[in-house]
C-alpha cells in the first residue's frame, strides 16, 4: 500500500577536481584462454585519474542533487520514469522524480527488500522472506510473490522473462510474468550474483567462483567459464564489452563477448561493489575506500576518483545521470545505515 509522499533535499553541490595519483590504473591486459588468468605484469604508461573531492564539498558541482528521505537505501533501477529505490530496513521500495528529485511514492514490501528491476507494467523487488515480489508501479499493490529457494542476490527483466539469481543454490530462476510462476531451474556455477541479460546471453558473476559465466537464456546451459578476478559479484554491459568488478582484489575486468576472453584488468579502490556503464564511461563505487572510479569504457583508462566522506554502496545510471547510495558509514556491504542518495551529473565530470 502507499505509505505517503516524502520530499527530498536538493542541493546544489558539487566537486572540486585536483591533480593526483588514485585508483583506475591497469592492472592487466590478459591474452590467451579465457578461463586462464593473465600473468602481465602491472602497467605503469596509463595516466593518472583526476582526484575528486566529496560531493558534498563546498566549491563542487558534480553533484546535482541530495535525496535524504530513504532508509537504508539497497538498489536502484530505472524505469516508468522513475528511479526506483529499494530501502532495506524500512521495507518499501520509493520512486524518485528525476524532474524534482522528490520521493513522490512510496509503496511497502516485503521484508527486507534489496534487488529492484522493472519489466512487464510493474516492479520485481526481491527480498529476505526468499520470494520476488511483483508490484503495481502506480498503485503499490503486490501482484504476486514468486517463492525462490535459496537466498536472493539479483533480479532483471528480459525480454521474455524475468530472472532471479540464487546465490546459495549457485542458480538463476526464470519467472514467467504472465503467470507469474518460476518455469525454470539454471545451474550457474558454486553461487550465482549479480547478472546482466544482453543481446542472446545472460552474463552471472559467480563470487565462490571467480568466474563471469555465460548463459544461454533460451535453455539456461552455461555457453563460457570465464575466469576473471577475485570474488567477482556486479556486471555491466558496454557496446562491445561485459565488465565485471572483482571485489576481493579491488579490480574490474572486461570481457569480450565475440570471443569470452578477458582483454583488461584494471585496478580501483579497494572493495568495489556495483558498476554501471553511461556515456563511454564505466562507474565503480569502492565500498573500502568511499569512492567512485570512473574508467573509459573502450580503453578501461582511469579518469577520475571521487570521494565521498562516507562509505558508498549502490549505483546505477538512469535519465542522463548517475545515481549513487551512500552508507555514512565505513563498513563494507552489509551497514546500510544511511538516507543518502546523491544524483551526479556526468558531463561535469572533467580532466
Amino acid at each position: 500500500m502507499l505509505r505517503g509522499v516524502r520530499t527530498s533535499i536538493v542541493l546544489p553541490l558539487a566537486i572540486a577536481v585536483v591533480i593526483g595519483a588514485c585508483g583506475g590504473t591497469p592492472a592487466s591486459t590478459p591474452t590467451g584462454n579465457a578461463n586462464t588468468p593473465s600473468s602481465s605484469a602491472p602497467s605503469s604508461a596509463a595516466a593518472s585519474p583526476a582526484s575528486v573531492a566529496s560531493p558534498g564539498t563546498e566549491g563542487s558541482d558534480l553533484a546535482v542533487a541530495r535525496i535524504e528521505s530513504i532508509p537504508s537505501p539497497c538498489e536502484l533501477a530505472d524505469g516508468l520514469g522513475f528511479v526506483w529505490v529499494t530501502s532495506y530496513s524500512r521495507d518499501e521500495v520509493d520512486a524518485i522524480d528525476p524532474a524534482s528529485n522528490a520521493v513522490i511514492r512510496t509503496f511497502a514490501v516485503p521484508q527486507g527488500p534489496c534487488g529492484v528491476a522493472v519489466g512487464f507494467r510493474s516492479l520485481w523487488v526481491s527480498g529476505g522472506s526468499r520470494t520476488v515480489s511483483r508490484v503495481d508501479p502506480v498503485s503499490g499493490k503486490q501482484q504476486a510473490a514468486i517463492p525462490i529457494p535459496g537466498e536472493i542476490y539479483d533480479v532483471q527483466v528480459g525480454p521474455d522473462a524475468v530472472w532471479a539469481s540464487d546465490r546459495s543454490n549457485g542458480s538463476l530462476v526464470r519467472i514467467d510474468p504472465a503467470t507469474n510462476t518460476a518455469i525454470g531451474t539454471y545451474r550457474v556455477g558454486a553461487s550465482a550474483d549479480g547478472f546482466r541479460i544482453d543481446d542472446g546471453a545472460i552474463w552471472v558473476a559467480s563470487d565462490r567462483d571467480s568466474a563471469l559465466i555465460r548463459l544461454n537464456p533460451a535453455d539456461g546451459s552455461v555457453v563460457a567459464t570465464i575466469a576473471v578476478g577475485t570474488k567477482p559479484n556486479w556486471v555491466a554491459i558496454a557496446d562491445e564489452a561485459v565488465w565485471v568488478e572483482n571485489t576481493g582484489d579491488g579490480t574490474v575486468s572486461r570481457i569480450d563477448p565475440a570471443t569470452n576472453a578477458v582483454t583488461g584488468t584494471f585496478k580501483v579502490g579497494r572493495g568495489p561493489v556495483y558498476l554501471a556503464v553511461d556515456a563511454g564511461r564505466l562507474w565503480v563505487t569502492n565500498g573500502l575506500t568511499r569512492s567512485v572510479s570512473v574508467l573509459d569504457a573502450s580503453s578501461g583508462a582511469p579518469i577520475a576518483d571521487i570521494a565521498f566522506d562516507t562509505g558508498v554502496h549502490g549505483l546505477a545510471a538512469a535519465e542522463g545521470s548517475i545515481w549513487v547510495l551512500d552508507l555514512h558509514g565505513p563498513s563494507f556491504l552489509g551497514n546500510l545505515k544511511g538516507t543518502t542518495v546523491w544524483r551526479l551529473d556526468p558531463g561535469r565530470l572533467r580532466r
